[in-house]
């Protein structure tokens, strides 16, 4: 009975959140009312970008163009349409039944359930035509509601769990048993070990990769200049973004890393080797004979130039994501660059210090359900050997120059398994544990990018996702030329990323350490050790964003399949299929759920670096308050530009 005591938050919060449900249970309008609406379309936007009607009101669409032919898609009400510049008329079908457009003056419906629906072109009329939508609201739009008062039910009842001690243990490793919660995945599935050690593998499952890299930069150089008919930008910014950020990270950590094609040809150069070892090549002090293996500046091995490497491609990522030609341009630039630095410095600098996607990966590998640890650390302590750092005649060293028996968080490991062939105590796996498992942030840069990438997903939702016109054609100044919008969409992004929102976070950091009413820790402590909180928030909201482009971008990527260059191929039958979302009515369904649990798992994990921060359960609630609540306070704005 004591037990089922301590979650009495849990009820408190359940019973408030289930009398704001009925509060908000309130109508706007008189349902029914007959509503004209006048919508302008031009490249890339709508005009208005937003209309509000009523549950069972008569909506009658009159639509527009003043540029090129566009279209109009209404989800969730069986609406397509096909805008021509200076016609009076419009042509509209439903096509949930693939009819054949018919020619009519206006578009008459009725308005469905409460909630956003999304009005998107689908008609290829330029290069962001994938970003081109509005959005119609039927109030009330309960699911934003309900969403907003989950938010904040979520937050006080982990804190009021954590301050009757439910949750928020101890998060260290040393306050844990070494395995626990822990399996074993090399012992739990047969010839898994045998594989992961057989000196091929990572060649085996690189060299596809790099085939395919290959061929995208050859699309990219000479296919179809309209991104989303061109398999480089469907492939790498659709799918393969999707599943990297869905998939591999979450469940692998730095999984994409062990298959990544971009440090192959740099790394072969140096080794003189596909797949055997040389073990001199990491003594070699000559291009001749391999690499000049110098060690990479001190000053510069933390991850502040990844930082802004990553900052800069995102500030120009909405050129990056619809230019073929520039998507193979960075590509190829990243590969020689990874050559040259193999030549002159040790092992992979290229990816530990340059690789702009490192900074992130590397943060958000820490949720991964996965990593690679020794069974048994006081073994690791007695070995003499360490050829899994130094390597052997049969494994290289440790290509990211970190030692494998001392790993205590995922940051740095590429998953190469090197140090799994060359141990040879067989005391080095990979195991499955629970997700967001390593919480240790003490380092600035890391800090940074966490905050980066919320100050990102928010600039890339209201860019791409959003209904607003004007920051589009801000972000896309090769098409628009407008240079002072461009660099108005630069400061923004840049200030808040590197000086609004740190400073914020320092500010709550001053006000947490205040609250706990002790001078243990500096704000700068609790600066670095809180921007975990973000990880989780970050890695789900990321999640949430990509949803929408591949559940309604999924016929361009089997299009583009069939006609990857955009010259006319149709080898799968698929090249000229007509494009149709993938259940885009669900996917504020599925983005709430995405966010809260974010939410929640932040606030969690922020619990037990309180406790380790603050032994007092009551002080380390106290300096958690300021953060938990930024944490909130960021789901929130997320779900107002996700469904609100």
């Amino acid at each position: 009975m004591g037990a089922l005591w301590r979650w009495w938050p849990v009820a408190v919060v359940a019973v408030v959140c289930m009398a704001a449900i009925q509060v908000s249970r309130t109508t706007i309008g008189i349902p029914g009312t007959p509503r004209t609406v006048d919508i302008m379309s031009r490249q890339y936007a709508y005009e208005p970008h937003r209309f509000v009607v009523d549950p069972g009101d008569e909506v009658h669409l009159r639509l527009a163009s003043t540029d090129v032919v566009h279209g109009f898609y209404l989800e969730g009400h069986d609406i397509e349409a096909e805008i021509r510049p200076g016609s009076l008329t419009t042509l509209a079908r439903h096509p949930s039944t693939k009819e054949d457009f018919q020619e009519v003056e206006e578009i008459i419906f009725t308005a469905g359930r409460p909630g956003k629906y999304r009005y998107r072109c689908s008609v290829t009329c330029g290069t962001l035509h994938p970003f081109m939508q509005g959005e119609m609201i039927v109030r009330p739009n309960r699911l934003y509601h309900l969403a907003l008062i989950a938010t904040f039910g979520v937050t006080f009842a982990v804190f009021g769990l954590i301050m009757t001690g439910v949750v928020g243990g101890r998060a260290t490793r040393a306050a844990q048993p070494a395995n626990s919660r822990r399996l074993d995945l090399l012992r739990l599935i047969p010839g898994l070990r045998w594989l992961i050690t057989r000196r091929w593998f990572q060649f085996a499952v690189t060299l596809p990769n790099l085939l395919v890299l290959f061929f995208f930069i050859l699309a990219g150089l000479f296919g179809s200049p309209i991104g989303n008919r061109n398999i480089v930008v469907t492939i790498v910014w659709i799918f393969w973004w999707f599943l990297l950020i869905t998939v591999l990270v979450p469940a692998g950590g730095r999984a994409w890393c062990m298959v990544c094609p971009v440090p192959f040809a740099g790394e072969w150069l140096s080794r003189r080797r596909l797949i055997g070892v040389r073990r001199e090549a990491e003594e070699s002090r000559s291009l001749r004979s391999g690499g000049l293996n110098r060690r990479w500046p001190q000053r510069l091995s933390r991850m502040w130039i990844q930082n802004l490497l990553f900052l800069t491609l995102c500030t120009v990522s909405t050129i990056l994501v619809t230019r073929p030609a520039l998507t193979s341009v960075i590509l190829g630039a990243m590969v020689v660059t990874a050559i040259v630095v193999h030549a002159i410095f040790k092992r992979r600098s290229f990816c530990r210090y340059l690789c702009p996607l490192n900074a992130w990966i590397s943060v958000y590998s820490m949720a991964a359900a996965t990593e690679v640890r020794p069974r048994e650390t006081g073994l690791c302590a007695e070995c003499r050997d360490h050829s899994c750092a130094g390597g052997s005649d049969r494994a290289w060293g440790c290509p990211w120059m970190v030692n494998p028996s001392k790993l205590d968080r995922n940051n740095y490991c590429g998953l190469c398994m090197e140090c799994i062939k060359a141990c040879p105590n067989d005391n080095l796996t990979i195991r499955a544990r629970p997700p967001f498992s390593d919480v240790s942030i003490t380092r600035l840069d890391e800090s940074y990018m966490a905050l980066i990438m919320i100050a990102l997903v928010v600039a890339y939702t209201v860019t791409l996702l959003g209904p607003w016109g004007t920051p589009r054609s801000w972000s896309n100044v090769t098409e628009v030329g407008n240079w002072g919008g461009f660099a108005l969409h630069a400061a923004v992004v840049w200030f808040s990323a590197l000086v609004a929102l740190p400073a914020l976070w320092y500010g709550l950091s001053l006000l947490g350490r205040r609250f706990a009413g002790s001078s243990r820790f500096s704000a700068r402590d609790l600066f670095a050790r809180y921007s975990y909180l973000l990880v989780p928030v970050g890695l789900l909201a990321w999640i949430a964003f990509s949803l929408p482009l591949i559940m309604l971008n999924w016929t361009h990527i089997t299009s583009s399949l069939s006609d990857p260059l955009g010259w006319g191929w149709d080898l799968f039958g698929t090249a000229h299929q007509h494009w149709s979302p993938l259940f885009p009515e669900w996917i504020p369904y599925l983005q709430v759920p995405l966010l809260l649990f974010g939410l929640a798992a932040a606030l969690v994990r922020g619990g037990g670096i309180a406790r380790d921060l603050f032994p007092d359960r009551y002080s380390a609630l106290r300096s958690l308050i300021p953060h938990g609540l930024a944490c909130a306070a960021i789901t929130a704005v997320l779900l107002r530009l996700f469904v609100g």
